[in-house]
């Protein structure tokens, strides 16, 4: 196991995405797997140094994973928790890192698959829609606050952990766009 996690990791530090993509097809339960000393994930790496296609093609991979352990098909050996439910060690899933560098089409992957990741707080108490306005990523915020829950619950979304809302972010990061 040990030794597919690093030739996973090394493949990924490399940019060698395809033979990431090989990886998940071959070791399904390698999808869950940390590789780096912060607890992320091959999709987790992907979101920060890979194309929208490739990381698609990673969501897909693990979809489709999902989809034959609910009908007892998987062959997976790991936790079966989904590796877009997977957070590093800040708490932040793949759609929190889509979030934070604003790329819309990740966000979109990712959220379709798995709605309630929108909702997802982070250690800080950081959701998805909050760390798009932290960075000033429009397109993202908007994306994703058209996925957020009935107006009772925007507090949830809007709100960290230490009182910050979002209007407040935006406006101290000057992104008042």
């Amino acid at each position: 196991m040990e030794e597919v996690k690093q030739e996973m990791l090394n493949h990924a530090m490399e940019g060698n995405w395809e033979d990431v993509i090989g990886m998940y097809e071959k070791y399904p339960w390698a999808q869950n797997a940390r590789l780096t000393r912060s607890g992320e994930t091959a999709l987790h790496i992907a979101v920060f140094e890979s194309t929208e296609d490739k990381v698609k093609r990673l969501v897909n991979l693990v979809d489709a994973e999902e989809e034959k352990a609910q009908h007892g098909e998987s062959s997976s050996a790991a936790e079966p928790k989904n590796p877009l439910m997977i957070a590093n060690d800040r708490g932040n899933t793949p759609l929190h890192l889509a979030a934070l560098i604003g790329n819309v089409h990740m966000c979109n992957y990712i959220a379709t698959k798995r709605e309630e990741l929108v909702g997802l707080r982070n250690i800080a108490g950081e959701t998805p829609l909050f760390l798009a306005a932290l960075r000033g990523k429009k397109e993202a915020f908007l994306y994703l606050h058209s996925k957020c829950g009935p107006a009772g619950t925007h507090n949830h979304y809007t709100r960290r952990n230490d009182g910050q809302t979002i209007l407040h972010v935006a406006i101290s990061g000057e992104y008042f766009g």
